[in-house]
């Protein structure tokens, strides 16, 4: 609905719509390609729903999917093999209209394990797969995230082992299939030094495509992704791959719950210290600018405190007013990072009286600094910055720590948690159920002499007990109290918020060159509240998740554009003309709402939100206000724009 009225305002209406998109494919160089991918374990436990999920992501828009192609599956034995699975896995793929990119070699089969120290048998086998498949697989994978541990057969990730394996693979790939495109390994974390080390001595040479995993589990990817991804393609260059395309072939946020027994800890704690927590203010410290979150990602202060009487948004220029009496609680949630510019207001605030929780991590390791560009940059990297607060730490790295790494899980997706979990005093009623990495301990090594440690929650190791959570009740010049839960406990965030960054992910990498992007993942599998349960756009029965509509959405609005993206008083923007020709204007902030004005050439046609709900607005003499948040506003039809005051 359209009203052009000198008074100007939109109203954001987050409602679903289900339509239909039929993808197209995408010139891409000498390949035609649709940018958009997602992960889906279809050659696994999603495959009974596999021509049901295909449906779905063709008609969201989605042109291809990522997939372990299972070594052990193909062949069992030595020289004995199998395509019957995966032919027809394949025919589903076609007949829906997407593309696969397959993992070599997913799991093993014994005769070659551990694969990495059996590169001349994987060569082999890969080159008869790849040779079977020609004409229908072109994308193939060599290694998910070959710097993780968990894949890399169990063995301690080796860069050399790794260049060397492709170095093999490779020839024998493109020897099977001359017109298939390897892809390097998607890394995890995108480790430059590891990256550099699998270029040198021709590795570089031994693949189509570069490939990275930049998840971004403490913020808001606009700070950090773009810089990622230059220089991932500066290292190219370096070594005189720089035309190769980049792919990210895993990306997203969890939908995940927060660790359950973690509520209990943190109310009970409170009530320890005098606090009820329905009855109080509880203070979160959340700034854009630092890009330092409390309320979202990692430690969410409604899922920590969910019945508290009333939340109050703290920024860091507002702790240094803090009054205790008005907010007795501070929550900084499971960040490791802190701007170190105003550890002095925190030091007041708990000096006064205030209490103040972290839910995981060491807090105060990383210093947060603004650089020139604007954008918050982790920098440093000091134990000794938490002894300000009379706080430190144990790692299983200490050389008196030892008989700690030994008795960690060693399942897959729970690696590194403790086994063993024990409720301190005044604590037993609560089962320390969930899942709590075992790297980090809480020591009593900087406690003042009138300071005192209450633990909570212990790991167990044999007959020594850890604490892993604890109370620290200050004394002397302190009149408050920090309670620090340092064991991990694994990244969430609403589903509402999931949908909100998902397009803004894929804006951000398509800006910066991205050639095509996979969302990990596809479908939940909800075994537990952990995160890997909840990547998916979908449920496991196959409702569409809000991420589903959001990629559906982007998908309509982007379509195959490359986006120019802007960051403007801190308001981000990015504008694009359409595969049918009109321009589109985009626009959010990091995460909190803000009224924007902005000025433009044009004749708005439409406004969308993140969600593909059209939106009523008025506007007038080419100026349009808006409120803007954390989920992207489609307005097409517009050009030149700029924010106004």
């Amino acid at each position: 609905m359209k009203n052009y009225l000198p008074y100007t305002s939109v109203l954001i209406l987050a409602v679903c719509s289900f339509g239909s998109l039929i993808a197209e494919d995408v010139k891409s160089g000498e390949d035609s390609i649709n940018p958009y991918g997602v992960c889906a374990h279809l050659s696994r436990w999603e495959f009974p729903e596999a021509k049901r999920e295909v449906d779905l992501m063709r008609e969201a828009g989605i042109g291809g999917f990522r997939c372990d192609l299972d070594w052990n599956k193909i062949e069992p034995e030595k020289g004995k093999f199998n395509f019957d699975f995966w032919d027809g896995l394949v025919d589903i793929a076609q007949s829906g209209g997407v593309d696969i990119l397959s993992i070599i070699p997913g799991s093993t089969p014994k005769f070659a394990q551990p694969f990495p120290h059996h590169a001349d048998e994987l060569a082999e086998s890969s080159a008869k797969i790849v040779e079977h498949f020609k004409g229908r697989i072109k994308y193939w994978e060599i290694v998910n995230e070959p710097n993780h541990i968990s894949f890399w057969g169990g063995l301690e990730p080796n860069a050399v082992e790794y260049r060397e394996l492709l170095k093999k693979v490779y020839p024998a790939v493109k020897k099977a299939n001359p017109s298939a495109k390897v892809l390097y390994g998607g890394l995890a974390g995108v480790p430059y030094d590891y990256m550099e080390e699998t270029f040198k001595d021709g590795g570089a040479n031994s693949f189509d495509i570069m490939n990275i995993h930049p998840y971004n589990w403490l913020g808001v990817q606009e700070d950090v992704l773009i810089p990622k991804i230059k220089k991932t393609r500066a290292m190219m260059e370096k070594y005189g791959v720089g035309d190769k395309p980049i792919w990210i072939t895993e990306f997203g946020y969890t939908s995940a719950e927060e660790n359950p027994s973690t509520q209990k800890y943190m109310r009970r704690a409170l009530e320890k210290l005098g606090i009820d927590p329905t009855k109080a203010t509880i203070g979160y410290l959340s700034d854009e600018k630092y890009n330092f979150f409390s309320d979202a990602f990692k430690g969410s202060v409604k899922r920590v405190f969910p019945d508290a009487k009333k939340y109050r948004r703290v920024d860091f220029n507002k702790l240094k007013t803090l009054n205790p009496e008005k907010c007795p609680v501070l929550f900084i949630g499971e960040n490791e990072a802190f701007p170190y510019d105003h550890l002095e207001a925190l030091y007041e605030y708990i000096s006064k009286g205030g209490i103040v929780a972290n839910s995981g991590g060491l807090p105060f390791y990383f210093d947060i600094k603004i650089g020139k560009d604007g954008n918050a940059k982790t920098v440093g990297g000091d134990r000794d910055k938490m002894k300000i607060f009379r706080l430190s730490a144990k790692s299983y790295n200490d050389p008196d720590m030892a008989f700690v790494k030994p008795m960690l899980s060693n399942v897959r997706g729970h690696r590194g948690d403790v086994v063993k979990k024990k409720s301190g005093a005044g604590f037993e009623d609560i089962k320390p159920d969930g899942h709590y990495n075992g790297r980090l301990y809480v020591s009593d090594a900087a406690l003042g002499p009138e300071d005192k440690m209450i633990p909570f929650l212990y790991g167990v190791f044999g007959d020594r007990e850890i604490p892993m959570g604890a109370i620290i009740k200050y004394g002397g010049d302190m009149k408050g109290a920090f309670i620090a839960l340092f064991a991990r406990g694994g990244e969430n965030a609403t589903e509402e918020l999931q949908a909100q960054m998902l397009p803004r992910e894929y804006i951000l990498a398509r800006s910066a060159g991205v050639e095509r992007i996979y969302k990990y993942c596809f479908r939940d599998n909800e075994r537990d509240y952990t995160r890997e349960s909840h990547f998916g756009i979908i449920r496991r029965n196959l409702d569409p998740k809000p991420a589903y509509f959001a990629y559906k959405t982007l998908t309509q609005m982007l379509g195959r554009a490359v986006p120019k993206y802007e960051k403007i008083n801190g308001v981000n923007t990015a504008s694009w003309i359409r595969d049918d020709g009109v321009p589109v204007f985009a626009v959010w902030t990091h995460m909190y709402k803000r009224r924007v004005a902005l000025e433009f050439d044009g004749q708005i046609k439409e406004i969308k939100d993140y969600l593909g709900k059209e939106v009523s607005y008025s506007a007038g003499d080419g100026r349009i206000v808006l409120s803007a948040s954390g989920g992207v506003i489609y307005i097409s039809g517009i050009k030149n724009v700029k924010i106004s005051k």
